[in-house]
C-alpha cells in the first residue's frame, strides 16, 4: 500500500508540472527567406508594398521584417504570416496554431520600431472561423517598443470579411494568421519583430 501511495504522488507532481505554461511564447520572429513564397503580401493596383529582411534593426534572431510602401488614399495592402493563407509557404510560425494554449494568454504582443511618423498600421488576425479582427497601432514613438494587443481590445473588421468567414462576432481560437496593413496614405516604412502571445494578468 505504501508503494502505491508514493507512485500516485509522483504521478500527481508530473501532471501538475505539465499544466504550467510560460509567461510568453514566441510565435514568429521572421527568420529565413522573406519573399513572395514565405510571406503573403500585396496591394491594390494604385498602391505598392515591398518587404525586406532587416538585418541591422532587430530584437531577436538574425533579422526583423521591414515594409516599405506607398498607399493611395483609396488603396489597400497587406502583409501576412500564418496558416490558411493564399501563400501556403507563409505558414512559418514557430508553433502551429493548435499547439498554442491560447486560453492561457490574454494578448498578442509584437515589437515595432517607431519612427514617430504619425502613421497608423492595422494589426489584423484571422480566427479559427476565418473572421478577421483588428487592432490599431500608432507610430507615435521612436525606437523599439513592445506593444501588447489584448485579445479583448480587437474588434471585428466591418469594411471587409472573407466570403467563407464564420461571422459570429466571437474571437474563436486558435488564431490562424496575422497581418500588417498600413492605413495612412503616402509613403512609409515600418519594421516589426518578435510576435508572441503573452500573459498580462487576470482579466
Amino acid at each position: 500500500m505504501k508503494r502505491l501511495f508514493l507512485a500516485g504522488a509522483v504521478t500527481f507532481v508530473v501532471i501538475c508540472a505539465g499544466c504550467s505554461v510560460p509567461d510568453q511564447v514566441l510565435i514568429d520572429s521572421f527568420e529565413g527567406e522573406l519573399n513572395s513564397e514565405t510571406v503573403d503580401f500585396g496591394s491594390s493596383a494604385d498602391s505598392s508594398l515591398e518587404i525586406y529582411a532587416e538585418k541591422q534593426l532587430k530584437t531577436c534572431g538574425d533579422q526583423a521584417i521591414k515594409l516599405t510602401y506607398q498607399l493611395h488614399p483609396k488603396g489597400y495592402m497587406w502583409c501576412a504570416r500564418g496558416y490558411n493563407l493564399d501563400v501556403k509557404g507563409a505558414a512559418r510560425w514557430l508553433l502551429k496554431p493548435q499547439k498554442v494554449r491560447w486560453n492561457a494568454y490574454q494578448a498578442l504582443a509584437l515589437s515595432m520600431y517607431g519612427a514617430k511618423s504619425g502613421a497608423m498600421i492595422a494589426l489584423d488576425v484571422k480566427d479559427a472561423g476565418g473572421e478577421i479582427w483588428r487592432f490599431l497601432l500608432n507610430d507615435d514613438f521612436e525606437g523599439w517598443r513592445e506593444i501588447a494587443c489584448p485579445f479583448n481590445k480587437f474588434f471585428v473588421r466591418t469594411d471587409w470579411q472573407p466570403q467563407t468567414a464564420q461571422k459570429n462576432d466571437i474571437l474563436d481560437f486558435p488564431i490562424m494568421s496575422f497581418q500588417f496593413e498600413p492605413r495612412t496614405p503616402g509613403k512609409g516604412t515600418c519594421i516589426f519583430d518578435s510576435v508572441k502571445v503573452i500573459k498580462i494578468g487576470k482579466e
